[in-house]
Parts: C-alpha cells; structure tokens; sequence
C-alpha cells in the first residue's frame, strides 16, 4: 500500500506534480469482479484511464478493451488484448475510424447510418462484417419515461428498419451493446436493467434475426467515493445475476458482457502535487500548488458547481465531470513525518492566470509550509485522461505506474 513516506521518495525522485497509480489495489479489485460474476466477461472502459501499463494489467488477467476511439483501438492492441475482447463503440465513427480500426476490433455501429458505412466498406472488400449494435433502451433506469439520447439507435425504431437491416448483404449484426447510465450504487436498479436488456436481446434474436453473438450491458457499477453515497452491494448483486444469466443461458447462448467504468481503477490513483507559495489576501489563505486544474481538473468542477448552485449536497451527477462533492479527499503531506496539530482555513488554488484555478475553497487543512504536498485520492480514473494541460504551457504532471518502491514505471 502506498503510504505517505512513499509518495515523499517519489517526489523526490521526480521533482513535480504526478499521478500514482498502485497496481496492488487495480489486483484487488480485478479479482472482485472476476470472482463474483463468473457468467460474464469483463471489459475495462479504456476513458477511464488509458495509461500503457494499465491496459498491459488488463490483457495479462484477461479483461477486455471498451474502446471510443481509434486510438483507443490501437493502445488495447498494442496491449495484446484479443481482437474480440475489443469492442469499439461511440457515436460519430467516420468511415476513416472505421477501416483503421475493423481489423483491430469489432466494431459496434451507433447508427443507422453506420450500418450503411459498414456494409459500404465490407462490400467494397468484399467481405461479410460481423458487428454490433448500439440500441437506445425503451427503458429509462430510475423509472418514468425513456429519455432520448445521442447514442446508438431507438428500440421502438428497430423493427421499422428491419428491412432495411436485412438488405443489408455484407454486414451481420452479432451483437447488441445497451448503456443507459453510469455510477448506478443500488444493486436492484442493476438486477432490474440485467433483466430488461436479456428481454431485448430475446427480441432482437426473435422479431430481427440477430444472430447474437455477444450482448454487452455497458457500464453502470458505482463506487462510493465519499460520505454522499452507500456502497454498491457486489455480492448481492453478483449472486442475482448470476442466477438471472443462467436462466438466459440457453435461450441465448452468447457472450455476456459487462463494461467495469471506473470500478478498477478508480481508487488505485493519487495525485500529488507540491506548495510552492502561500501568501495571505484581505483575511484569507492561499496555498499555491504547482498544477491545479491542469493537474487534476475535477475538484475544480465540483467547487464550480458549489459556487453557482450555492450547495453542496444533492446535487445532480454528470458524469463523467462530477460525482458528488465529497467526490475526493485533500490532504497534506509535511516534507518531514511530522505532526499535523495545527489546523486553518485555507484556498488551495493552482498557478495559473485564470480565476477558476481553484481546488478547494475555504477548507480546513493542516498547517502547511511551503514545498509541502497537496494529495488527492480516487485519481486513478478520469483524472489525467480528463485534464487539459494545455492551458498557458505549463509543465504536465507524470503519471507513475507504482508495483514497490523498488519496481515502479514513470510515464
């Protein structure tokens, strides 16, 4: 486990602000899921965090690819992750997306149009092209009325294109993929959409001659990141579908998939970053790091948020920019292993010309001095891959991909 001792050498070593990612806790929790749904196959959400060495610990213990983009296709390959345990699926693919990446992956249309792009370049090479279908659940999870949806194609609408599916001649659609919400933390909610895509499926096999192949369930396993939200109760929900998978088992004889989101690697990542000037203006603190949100964009998202909501509690999620505010954890690191007695309150904002640059406003922190360390935790997902370090040039964190303090990769 890394402790704070660890994070000071590492420091040291690189001398700037860095993400570390621990692989013993990524194991964890790869063997959390692997052990509990047994009837399914497990791909990691590439978007989460696309670090190299990461996806090499995903090919080596067998987990998948959900890729959104070319490049995306490329890394999981350059992973030796299997060809048909990539599955490429976002809205918007180009023909160009798609010849660069069909040999690589299976590709999963988000449109009708899509499908007509597929079955262009299958017929120009002809060939016959397995792929999948994105389907726009008439289903809306927390209840109500099913909301519309930039992505993939409405259910209600299948069976009036069915003609045209099936004229069609060089693509065969083997697959369905549904994804309707992300950070789901009530098992019965997840158990209840299990069920309501295995019946679609059921009707894709039976109303449209699907010959399936694979039906992917998305995303939608939660962490609880902070106090705002309960723990997702894996065991109950692993040992209800289970069961659910094995009464489809024969109907359907398929592959049953299930995207992990940010579930691996969420809280393997911290972000460290160091104080380098603290000053004081009309009654307020500031400490200064040297990477605020071009070092870890989402806490500056939720102190946006508090600021034009003026709350800070239940406050609608949108993922993937913001969970909750509670969403992480700052803290100090002393250069030195000393006590942490003295508290104030303070700013913590980061060293560019932009007001917005601010990672916690009015917080109670430790007395903290200058070339001391800010660390946040819950960074291992849609932290670095969501930063924009671009702005005003400054020097980018390095990612640390961490086994021992004697084995560790630096990025």
């Amino acid at each position: 486990m890394i402790n704070n001792d660890i994070l000071r050498q590492l420091m040291n070593k690189v001398d700037k602000s860095f993400y570390v990612y621990d692989e013993e806790e990524i194991l964890k929790w790869i063997n959390i899921l692997q052990d509990k749904f047994k009837e399914f196959e497990i791909l990691y959400s590439v978007k989460t965090n696309p670090n190299k060495n990461i996806l090499d610990l995903m090919s080596k213990n067998n987990i998948g690819a959900d890729v959104a983009s070319p490049k995306e296709v490329q890394i999981s390959n350059k992973a030796n992750i299997n060809k048909e345990k990539i599955i490429y699926s976002s809205p918007g693919k180009r023909r160009k997306d798609i010849e660069d990446s069909m040999d690589k992956c299976i590709i999963t249309a988000d449109s009708y149009n899509e499908l007509g792009i597929l079955n262009e370049i299958g017929k120009d090479r002809n060939i016959k092209l397995e792929v999948g279908l994105r389907i726009n659940a008439n289903y809306n999870v927390f209840g109500g009325k099913a909301l519309s949806s930039k992505y993939g194609v409405d259910e209600e609408s299948l069976l009036e294109h069915k003609t045209f599916i099936d004229n069609l001649d060089n693509i065969r659609i083997i697959g369905i993929h549904v994804h309707l919400q992300s950070q789901i933390l009530d098992y019965e909610i997840i158990y209840n959409y299990y069920d309501y895509v295995l019946k679609l499926a059921l009707y894709c096999k039976e109303k449209m001659n699907f010959n399936l192949k694979f039906i992917n369930f998305g995303g939608g396993l939660g962490i609880s990141y902070g106090d705002s939200y309960k723990n997702l109760d894996i065991d109950k929900l692993s040992i209800m579908s289970n069961d659910l998978i094995t009464k489809y088992k024969e109907k359907l004889n398929t592959r049953f998939i299930i995207e992990s989101g940010r579930f691996l690697v969420c809280k393997s990542g911290t972000y460290v970053t160091p104080i380098i000037d603290i000053k004081e203006s009309r009654g307020r603190k500031y400490l200064i790091v040297q990477n605020g949100y071009n070092g870890f964009f989402k806490p500056t998202i939720s102190e946006l948020i508090v600021y034009y909501t003026k709350r800070k509690d239940n406050i609608k999620m949108m993922e993937p920019l913001f969970t909750s505010y509670d969403s992480y954890k700052i803290s100090l690191i002393k250069k030195e292993n000393e006590k942490e007695d003295e508290k104030e309150i303070v700013t913590i904002g980061g060293n560019l010309c932009a007001a917005v640059d601010i990672l916690a406003n009015d917080i109670v922190f430790p007395k903290a001095e200058i070339n001391d360390l800010v660390s946040i935790n819950n960074a291992g997902s849609y932290a670095y891959s969501l930063t924009p370090f671009l702005f005003s040039s400054h020097e980018k964190p390095v990612e640390i991909y961490f086994r021992s303090i004697s084995d560790y990769l630096i990025d």
